[in-house]
């Protein structure tokens, strides 16, 4: 029987998420989850014995989208806000990753060996990425794609990133957890007030912030 798959689409965001019960996944991550961004593979994997085609890793599909939360926040602070900065700068360079001096830089761990640094240069976010689970694929089609820098205007992705991440609480959030809790015993519904509240809050704050951002540019 094929597998129930949530799949949510931005302009340059590809997220989806499979439901059903997996014998090598977790109670808190059971979700085969494959986040692309415009194609690039931040979340997924790819073995020829598994079938050849690209297939997600077992993570809790929260936790990604609120990664790509938390980037965008951290990359529109300022480099003396960030109190770990320099400490991702460092982190990203660790990785072969061409940063700058004095950007605001943000890393977030997607799932297990996906690290993603988000970087703000002007007006654009370059998204530098690492998928440890790619970086050993056989699958010819993937190989040495398992790390790059995607570089996408700021306005752009902060749009894509709360209209993805919206779109899962409202519309999907209660279905992954009920299939969550018949599976395991166990789902995090008890959170779903507090992500909502904190994604409304993102939403009127990034509004604001949108109309400065446009106001500045026309200048």
């Amino acid at each position: 029987m094929p597998v129930e798959k949530i799949v949510i689409k931005g302009k340059h965001i590809y997220f989806e998420v499979a439901l059903g019960w997996f014998k090598e996944a977790e109670v808190y991550d059971p979700f085969p989850v494959i986040l692309l961004f415009d194609e690039h593979v931040l979340v997924g994997q790819c073995w020829t014995p598994k079938g050849g085609k690209l297939q997600g890793t077992c993570t809790d599909p929260l936790i990604v989208l609120d990664g790509l939360v938390w980037g965008l926040d951290g990359a529109l602070l300022e480099p003396d806000e960030q109190g770990g900065c320099n400490r991702h700068r460092e982190m990203a360079r660790e990785y072969g990753f061409n940063v700058a001096n004095d950007t605001p830089i943000y890393r977030s761990v997607l799932a297990m060996q996906s690290y993603v640094f988000f970087e703000r240069i002007g007006d654009s976010v370059k998204i530098h990425y690492y998928n440890g689970l790619l970086e050993g694929t056989d699958c010819p089609e993937y190989k040495g794609k398992h790390k790059g820098t995607i570089e996408v205007p700021l306005i752009e992705f902060g749009e894509d990133v709360l209209r993805v991440f919206g779109e899962y609480l409202e519309r999907h959030y209660k279905r992954v957890e009920k299939v969550r809790q018949e599976a395991y015993g166990y789902n995090r519904m008890d959170e779903y007030k507090l992500y909502l509240k904190q994604y409304l809050e993102d939403l009127e704050d990034w509004k604001t912030l949108k109309e400065k951002l446009k106001v500045s540019k026309n200048k």
